[in-house]
């Protein structure tokens, strides 16, 4: 789960302090934008799906620290990609994020998707703004898998944006 604090929704007119029409829906005013994004575990949320040579599982956030230095790269320039986003475009109320990681290989990748519950109206024009996100790291030996060999961390996560 990506943490964010909540505020109001994306305002499209101006308030009454004197705020401008452009202030109004100013990015930072959404909560997701208002904060750096972390990692973290909440619930049964915080589950990363493992994906060795010759298995697949899921794995508690928690369990690796392999999984925070592998998905971690790209918490920073995804959150300024849906900033950014939200600056040019109106957000929907949330914005589904998948995060996949090579940590092997030094890189992680996001990519904003659609699934049934996103606006039909601003949902598609957001998640195609949003695209891919991509960053690399210095690549790390996860130790995750039974056997050796390369592993990928998924780690799909639902960011609100109101």
């Amino acid at each position: 789960m990506v943490t964010a604090p909540s505020s109001p929704a994306w305002r499209s007119t101006a308030n009454d302090e004197g705020e401008s029409p452009s202030d109004a829906g100013a990015p930072e005013a959404l909560g997701a934008c208002g904060k750096p994004w972390r990692l973290e575990v909440m619930g049964g949320d915080g589950r990363v799906v493992v994906v060795c040579a010759h298995d697949v599982r899921r794995a508690a956030l928690a369990e690796s620290s392999a999984f925070e230095r592998a998905l971690g790269p790209a918490l920073d320039p995804a959150r300024d990609r849906v900033c950014a986003c939200a600056g040019r475009v109106r957000p929907p109320a949330f914005v589904d994020l998948v995060f996949t990681a090579h940590p092997e290989e030094g890189r992680v990748t996001v990519q904003a998707g659609a699934d049934d519950d996103l606006d039909p109206e601003l949902g598609p024009a957001f998640v195609a703004c949003v695209g891919t996100v991509a960053a690399a790291f210095a690549p790390i030996r996860a130790e995750v898998c039974a056997e050796t060999g390369k592993s990928s961390f998924v780690y799909p996560v639902r960011v609100e944006l109101e």
